[in-house]
């Protein structure tokens, strides 16, 4: 029996020697082979075979495919399927392969794979040959943190890792060797850098590049940008009418900017200069305008080290005239007491207001004779007009101390009052709706200043069913009268006010 178990356990011994023989080369997975945007830190990778605890795999990353030069990186481990490489060089062709050591025993190699590392970061902003009037002296240089294909769209892009610094160079020469060069250098982690105080109408190269503590990769293809020539005025358009003699001038907003100077002059060649500062905003309200006048004017930027050139010359004209608006002109059937109205006009100190029934205004007294706000746009006659009347009213206004100066008189507009009083009357403009109603009846009444009003509902025998009082404000009010109680029929809603009456037809239909 001590025989036959000697035999088993040496036959045994012998099949797994046998068995494990042969062991085999291991198959390579990643990167796959020939890929062009490996990282300095990038990872290989294979598959694993089976083996004994003990198993160790010998991988060889070189610089020419006999894996026999001075960058020869051979290194074995046990178990790990897979290594994680540390500052490659960059724009470097890599071979690799890989083999299996079990018991002693070493499987022939894999293939050779073949990858090559990075050696180009992409530029994104500004975009290549940008020149146009938003590029300031003061800008934000921008690259990618990926590699990859630039096409398809679709194509996968690679994240930039294994690396510590970016350098950034910008120069007005190609060749980056003038007195204007500025070189930068970023972390890792930022991939962008900023620059101010460029000089103005001058292009600007620029390129990056990325470094590790062993090698530094190409330079990137070299794009160039233009820094803005000069501002360009937005507001007012250029030969705009009718601007106010506080008139807002505006323009585009460069960043990095000390100063806007502006000047104001009454001629093209800018001899004859009526005002001129420098701001910190892009804006500035005129100043020492006349109506009427046609005024050029221009701006440019500085900060620490430039100054810009003029931009092209604009040109506005201020309002002669104040543009009257309502009643319009010839207008019938106007309320005795009108709300007279005009556009807003500002840089002003105040308006002059004339009504007359005379169209060269020749009575004497005129009928209104008023100076009045700047900041008025409406005035509410409180004086009573006569019906079945013509009456003419104009205006102008008069500018600041600053520099004293009066409008020419509106063209001269006219209105004829009512001829009765009834619908519409004094300061009253009034509406009834629903019209025939039931149940209740709206009242829409517009005054220009506030008064108590007595409402009453009467039938054609004068008989009153319902009567109310309301306090109005000045401006537009609605009310609400309850007439459910009221048989079907025609009455008279009467609005009696500052003993003015104005009567409204009502039909109630049940």
């Amino acid at each position: 029996m001590k025989r036959f178990l000697s035999i088993f356990l040496v036959s045994l011994i012998a099949s797994f020697t046998m068995a494990g023989t042969d062991v085999y080369a291991p198959s390579l997975k990643s990167p796959a082979n020939n890929f062009n945007y490996q990282m300095p830190n990038g990872s290989v990778s294979w598959y694993p075979i089976v083996g004994s605890v003990g198993l160790m795999y010998q991988l060889q990353i070189d610089t020419t495919p006999n894996f026999n030069s001075p960058e020869l990186l051979d290194t074995t481990q046990v178990l790990l399927a897979g290594y994680k490489t540390h500052e490659l060089l960059f724009g470097q062709k890599y071979y690799w392969h890989v083999r299996a050591i079990d018991l002693g025993q070493t499987s022939s190699w894999s293939d050779v794979w073949q990858f090559k590392t990075f050696n180009i970061v992409k530029l994104t902003k500004p975009l290549n040959n940008a020149n146009n009037d938003t590029l300031a002296p003061y800008q934000v240089l921008i690259w990618s943190n990926q590699v990859g294909d630039s096409l398809p769209i679709s194509a996968t892009k690679y994240p930039i890792t294994g690396i510590r610094y970016y350098d950034i160079q910008t120069d007005t020469t190609l060749h980056f060797n003038s007195p204007q060069l500025h070189s930068n250098t970023v972390a890792y982690g930022t991939n962008f850098c900023r620059i101010s105080n460029l000089k103005f109408n001058t292009k600007y190269y620029w390129r990056v590049r990325a470094r590790h503590n062993l090698d530094t990769s190409n330079w990137s293809w070299v794009w160039n940008f233009t820094v803005v020539k000069y501002i360009v005025p937005t507001a007012p358009a250029n030969n705009a009418v009718d601007q106010t003699l506080d008139a807002r001038l505006t323009w585009k907003y460069l960043k990095g900017m000390l100063g806007y100077e502006y000047q104001l002059a009454t001629d093209t060649t800018f001899t004859n200069v009526i005002a001129s500062s420098e701001v910190d905003t892009n804006f500035v309200l005129c100043q020492f305008t006349r109506f009427g006048t046609k005024y050029y004017w221009r701006v440019r930027g500085r900060h620490i080290s430039d100054t810009m050139q003029w931009c092209p010359r604009f040109a506005f004209t201020t309002i002669d005239l104040v543009k009257l608006t309502t009643p319009t002109n010839n207008a019938t059937n106007i309320a005795v007491r009108p709300i007279l109205k005009w556009t807003k006009q500002t840089g002003i100190v105040m308006f002059q207001l004339q009504v007359d029934v005379t169209p060269d205004f020749s009575s004497s007294p005129l009928f209104i004779n008023a100076m009045l706000a700047d900041t008025l746009v409406q005035f509410a006659l409180t004086k009573n007009m006569k019906y079945s009347t013509t009456y003419y009213w104009r205006m102008r206004a008069f500018s600041d101390s600053q520099l004293p100066d009066t409008s020419g008189w509106s063209p001269v507009w006219n209105f004829i009052t009512l001829t009765t009083g009834i619908g519409e009357n004094g300061l009253l403009t009034s509406n009834i709706y629903p019209n025939p109603a039931s149940g209740k009846v709206n009242i829409k009444l517009e005054v220009g200043e506030p008064v108590t009003m007595q409402v009453s509902v009467v039938d054609l025998l004068g008989s009153t069913f319902i009567n109310e009082e309301f306090e109005l404000t000045s401006g537009i009010n609605y009310r609400e009268i309850n007439i459910a109680n009221l048989s079907k029929g025609i009455y008279i809603v009467r609005l009696n006010y500052n003993g003015d009456v104005v009567n409204h037809k009502l039909i109630v239909d049940r």
